[in-house]
């Protein structure tokens, strides 16, 4: 098995990634979007997920604290002190290619329009309103959020600073495994996710994920050997 050289999220809710897009959409909470109009996962956002996610998996694995520290840094440190590399999590290349085929060229007001036209088709409005202590609505708390639509798959870049070892690998795995939620407001159902490692062999992502995060045992040597890959 080839070393995993990328981190895939899946998304099965909507998902708030707060931030400006590429022409302002007109809701009180707009979506991140690139230049093109497609929305994306910030790396220090995902990076800040998976780093709660390895907090949660030693609460079972104690042994993996310091690993941990090296892999994602000192507690909500955004510094170059950690081992783990993220680039922004993204779409696929081919729609990525295809939209930026389609806006070259285009003069404005037309490249606007068909920009904005992209970030409509993966997103969606939602509407509610601010809700008292009393249970009530609260008079003017109405607001709208622009929300990611749920079945995109998000690719981010994987790299390391130095060669990671199986435990550094094992807390990213069961960090991502313990990472079932992205994006704001996400108590109330939004942004449930999957995120998994994935390599250049083709494996199914889930079972290269399970492996890299299973205590050692028996086949620690082997999972040393993929790690080496």
């Amino acid at each position: 098995m080839s070393a995993p050289d990328r981190i895939v999220v899946r998304l099965a809710a909507p998902a708030l990634f707060v931030g400006a897009s590429a022409d302002g959409t007109g809701a009180d909470t707009d979506i991140v979007t690139d230049a093109h109009g497609l929305p994306y996962l910030p790396r220090h956002r995902l990076a800040a997920r998976l780093s709660e996610g390895a907090g949660r998996a030693l609460t079972v694995a104690a042994d993996l604290a310091g690993p941990a520290e090296q892999v994602f840094g000192r507690s909500r440190s955004h510094g170059s002190g950690r081992l783990l590399r993220l680039g922004h999590a993204v779409l696929d290349d081919d729609v990525r290619a295809a939209v930026a085929r389609a806006l070259a060229g285009r003069a404005e007001p037309e490249r606007s329009t068909l920009r904005r036209a992209v970030t409509d088709a993966f997103t969606a409005l939602e509407s509610g309103t601010a809700v008292g202590p009393d249970g009530a609505p609260v008079p003017g708390g109405l607001r709208t959020h622009r929300v990611l639509l749920p079945g995109p798959v998000l690719t981010a870049a994987l790299t390391w600073a130095v060669p990671p070892g199986p435990e550094h690998w094992r807390i990213l795995a069961r960090a991502c495994l313990a990472t079932t939620q992205i994006g704001l407001k996400a108590t109330r159902g939004r942004g449930r996710v999957d995120v998994r490692l994935a390599g250049p062999d083709g494996a199914d992502p889930h079972a290269a994920t399970l492996r890299l995060a299973a205590p050692p045992g028996p086949a620690a040597s082997d999972q040393r050997e993929e790690a080496r890959a």
